[in-house]
């Protein structure tokens, strides 16, 4: 029989008298990992804070280790038995990675050294890891950073460990490494619980999923089961619809013609590289190495160009000396979490909408329908005064949105979208599926880089294979993604 750590049930949680959770349902068992997915950043943050013993229900029961435990005691258990790892460190920088191991564990560190660097040294065996016990926590890398932690937790006897989002700090090599710990820890009877955006990570990682949303469980889901399918009907209130497949930008057959094109593009990594696209497209990168993708960026950026093989662009050679130029001539871009990337936070809304168009149209405001469009545009947003409101009053989704906008205005060619779905929070990615379908729908080509294969089937198009400056088939891609 399995042995329960927490239980809540029919669970309410409130903050400054607004629930945040009005039926939340869970079971946290000894030795699992568990996996959550939340459809708000704002439910996933109060969860976190709860499971740190700093918010407490209000109503509902909660079981601690099968016994009834009052708001109270539970808070108690919660801080004394959970900690989180996340994208800060936790460690002292200027002490060593034995000193912060062994910090706060109730020894006496100078009394007792000696037992205890042997109980590190051990630690470091049994669990097979490559640690200097003496170098100083300032100088050890991410990976390490996270292995330190959770070896501290393990000295500290904590039952629960929360690793939130880690695909945003630590690479897929490294994520790798850090699993085949945690499974030896789990095996210990330590319990996991990962907070992920949705990802491959908690397919392959994890014996539960579960859904959050709307201030409720929504589902749980067997790991090994489940499919992408039912965790998005299970997160979206609607049916799951086939992506970007509404508002579609329609031409005649014989007016389509490539917009963009790489023809046996060579550079010092990319080799014989061929892309084409046509208006309104949308082409899908998916790329196994940074090295690959980086010079694929830098040739439409104009920071590189081909050593061989031509780009081009609208029926012309394409050769942008630098950004502003690209961006000239028609190739545009969307950086990684572009609402905290590519905004002027201390400028308005109608600023930041306007400044690259204002390049394109010189004195856009005193013409009619350019100022129509925009006003247009900005009603979803519930802003009374555009001109007047800055950006750091403004939620991130508002926020997402004018970051898209921006060159739905503009009008290039070409956007570029540089990992669009990093952001954890599901309505944040619903929103940039929903842009994306905008700016298909006005003409403009989209192509969309990224890293994780669990993003490739959220927006319809054509997929491009890349690893190691090369173009690959799918087959290559599995037999990489999933050889043991």
């Amino acid at each position: 029989m399995k042995e329960e750590y927490i239980t809540i049930e029919n669970g309410r949680i409130e903050v400054n008298g607004i629930p945040v959770f009005t039926d939340l349902n869970l079971r946290i068992y000894k030795k699992q990992m568990i996996g959550f997915i939340f459809d708000s950043i704002v439910e996933r943050r109060f969860l976190q804070e709860f499971m740190k013993g700093n918010l407490s229900l209000i109503e509902g029961k909660i079981y601690i280790e099968d016994n009834r435990s009052d708001p109270l005691e539970a808070g108690k258990y919660l801080k004394n038995s959970v900690t989180f790892i996340e994208k800060e460190s936790k460690l002292i920088e200027n002490l060593s990675i034995e000193e912060n191991v062994f910090l706060f564990t109730g020894r006496e560190m100078m009394i007792q050294r000696r037992k205890y660097l042997s109980d590190l040294k051990r630690l470091i065996q049994f669990f097979g890891l490559n640690l200097e016990t003496q170098k100083k926590v300032r100088d050890v890398t991410v990976k390490e950073r996270v292995m330190i932690e959770l070896l501290k937790a393990y000295a500290e006897q904590k039952k629960i460990i929360v690793l939130s989002y880690m695909t945003g700090f630590l690479k897929k090599n490294e994520l790798s490494d850090i699993f085949q710990f945690i499974k030896k820890m789990q095996k210990q009877g330590m319990t996991f619980i990962i907070v992920e955006q949705f990802e491959n990570i908690l397919f392959d990682w994890t014996d539960e999923v579960v859904v959050v949303r709307q201030g409720r469980t929504a589902a749980v889901f067997d790991s090994a089961t489940v499919n992408r399918e039912q965790l998005y009907s299970s997160l979206l209130s609607q049916k799951t619809k086939s992506i970007a497949d509404v508002d579609c930008f329609d031409m005649e057959e014989e007016e389509r013609e490539p917009v963009l094109k790489f023809e046996n593009v060579c550079t010092d990594v990319l080799q014989d590289f061929n892309l084409e696209i046509e208006v309104g497209e949308v082409l899908k990168i998916y790329y196994m190495d940074d090295e690959s993708i980086l010079n694929f960026i830098a040739l439409l950026k104009g920071e590189k160009k081909p050593a061989s093989g031509k780009i081009v662009l609208n029926g012309m050679e394409y050769s942008a000396a630098h950004i502003i130029e690209a961006v000239k001539m028609g190739i545009c871009f969307i950086e990684e979490s572009p609402y905290d990337n590519m905004l002027f936070y201390n400028m308005s809304v109608r600023d930041n909408l306007a400044m690259a168009l204002s390049r394109k149209v010189p004195f856009f405001w005193f013409k009619k329908r350019f100022v129509k469009s925009v006003g247009q545009l900005t009603e979803s947003f519930n802003i009374e005064d555009i001109a007047r409101i800055r950006l750091r009053r403004l939620e991130p989704s508002t926020l997402q949105k004018i970051a898209y906008f921006k060159w739905y205005l503009y009008a290039p060619k070409v956007v570029v979208c540089i990992k669009p779905f990093t952001e954890t929070d599901i309505h944040l990615q619903e929103i940039t599926i929903e842009m994306i379908s905008k700016l298909k729908s006005r003409g403009i080509s989209i192509i969309i880089l990224t890293p994780n294969y669990s993003e490739l089937y959220r927006i319809d198009g054509d997929i491009i294979y890349l690893k190691n400056g090369k173009m690959i088939d799918e087959n290559e891609v599995y037999q990489t993604i999933y050889k043991k």
